[in-house]
């Protein structure tokens, strides 16, 4: 019962995990202007939003308004400026991510079947354990990041993470409580495996030495 119990939580903690992520994924309110009257307005990992705004380094002197795709031709002229390495790392590791919730949507029912597949049960703790790190690092890069990035979006000292990012940090808690659930799972099941004589040797506490008495 107690590794049942540990298995839903796996698959439950998991399936937050994969909403959560696809609603952060593909929502343009990961960064988002404070106030009114902004240039800059909002920012997901995907899309962009502008009301007027022209970049320094633009020669054509082009002002910017409304959302676009960030891949867009209209944001032909400064795409490097609003997508840099960093941002482009946060984007590879969230698509890593989403691949993953997908994969493990179907790979923990399976191990949850096939419990005595030891194997697949240790590909699904990795998996989840990838996926876990995947949105840790991806979130961690984008907070950081934005503050320290004094070239990126205008006045970013005065702008604020919003709920998309929110539900992407809610993700990677949720993927790392189902991580910690499967591996117990798995324990509980490889313990449960073992041969019973091994099992009995295990719990037998050790012979202690005869002392002969005098």
């Amino acid at each position: 019962m107690t590794s049942k119990t540990a298995f839903v939580l796996a698959y439950g903690f998991w399936l937050v995990s994969f909403i959560l992520c696809i609603i952060a994924y593909g929502t343009g309110y990961w960064f988002e202007a404070k106030g009114e009257n902004r240039l800059f307005k909002r920012l997901g990992l995907w899309e962009t939003c502008f009301d007027g705004y022209e970049h320094t380094s633009d020669y054509i002197g082009k002002a910017y308004y409304g959302c676009w795709w960030i891949f867009h031709k209209e944001y032909s002229y400064v795409r490097d400026w609003i997508m840099p390495s960093w941002f482009i790392a946060v984007q590879t590791l969230m698509t890593f991510a989403v691949v993953v919730e997908f994969v493990n949507l179907v790979l923990i029912p399976m191990a949850g079947r096939d419990r005595d597949n030891v194997r697949l049960l240790t590909i699904t703790v990795g998996t989840t354990l990838f996926g876990m790190c995947c949105l840790g690092v991806s979130v961690t890069i984008f907070a950081v990041m934005i503050g320290e990035d004094r070239t990126w979006m205008p006045r970013p000292d005065i702008d604020k993470l919003s709920w998309s990012f929110g539900l992407a940090v809610v993700a990677g808690f949720a993927a790392a409580f189902s991580c910690i659930s499967i591996t117990v799972y798995t324990l509980m099941r490889k313990y449960d495996l073992l041969p019973k004589d091994d099992v009995d040797y295990q719990r037998k506490p050790p012979m202690l030495p005869m002392v002969p008495r005098v």
